[in-house]
């Protein structure tokens, strides 16, 4: 059981739900430790195979809980600065979904600000709500865009990004799905059906080449062409050696839709 969170999982899919509905789902230290906790035990849960993140309520997330964090920092018990562990390295809430192995399909239903956004924007896949809206505030706060100024320019180029980032000014799904930000803006009442359709396409594939390939495309962009292929040759030998590779291999073969396991 969880304070902020709630947590299920539908055949290989787990669904995320943050709950403080009454903030408009902002984080506190209580669902941050939590998110870490939960996505620790996702990654190493071999039963799921990707993950849909959503809000209870009219917001997805609203950021940073400014208020609980004021009164953490007059009470001495938090240091905002400090960069949050997630992990093996020294990473932060928002980070962590970008950091999974598996799929994370972000299903924004509304309301989107702040660390929110860095969460949004880390995930492999967004399908907007068409109630949804979001924007990168940080510089009204007096601070620097995070991780939405790390991801912003390798999704929508460097002059959308300083739109989004530098004004800080809030938009709508449509302007996100016009900027390229999200895949699809959906009906409200269909995102989480929409969301899951996805989550079910990407089971019908091998879960572990899934993985690997994310891993791939996450370091596309810190890397020479030389060094990927020696990774990608690395990764497929592995994969090669799979009961599942073996199944898509006899699956074509025998031209039927394969039945992976994640093995």
């Amino acid at each position: 059981m969880y304070e902020t969170l709630i947590w299920e999982v539908r055949e290989h899919t787990g669904i995320l739900t943050l709950n403080r509905p009454d903030r408009l789902n902002a984080i506190d230290t209580v669902m941050r430790k939590e998110i870490e906790s939960l996505m620790r035990k996702v990654e190493a849960d071999p039963n799921v195979w990707n993950i849909v993140l959503t809000g209870n309520g009219r917001g997805f997330c609203s950021g940073a809980d400014l208020k609980a964090r004021d009164e953490e920092d007059k009470t001495g018990k938090a240091n905002s600065a400090a960069a949050q562990p997630m992990f093996e390295t020294n990473l932060y809430y928002p980070l962590v979904f970008g950091e999974l192995t598996k799929p994370v399909i972000a299903a924004v239903n509304g309301v989107t600000r702040g660390a929110g956004c860095n969460m949004a924007f880390s995930a492999d896949f967004r399908i907007a709500s068409e109630k949804a809206n979001f924007g990168c505030n940080f510089v009204d706060r007096g601070l620097m865009g995070e991780m939405s100024a790390f991801y912003l320019p390798r999704m929508v180029g460097m002059a959308v990004a300083n739109e989004i980032c530098l004004l800080g000014e809030p938009f709508d799904a449509a302007q996100a799905k016009t900027w390229g930000l999200v895949n699809a803006v959906v009906p409200h009442d269909r995102l989480l059906d929409e969301a899951l359709a996805l989550a079910a396409k990407l089971s019908r594939k091998a879960p572990l080449a899934v993985r690997m390939t994310k891993v791939a495309l996450h370091h596309a962009f810190d890397t020479t062409a030389e060094h990927f292929l020696d990774m990608q040759n690395t990764m497929n030998n592995k994969l090669r050696a799979t009961a599942d590779a073996k199944e898509a291999l006899r699956a074509f073969i025998e031209k039927r839709p394969a039945q992976f396991k994640g093995e």
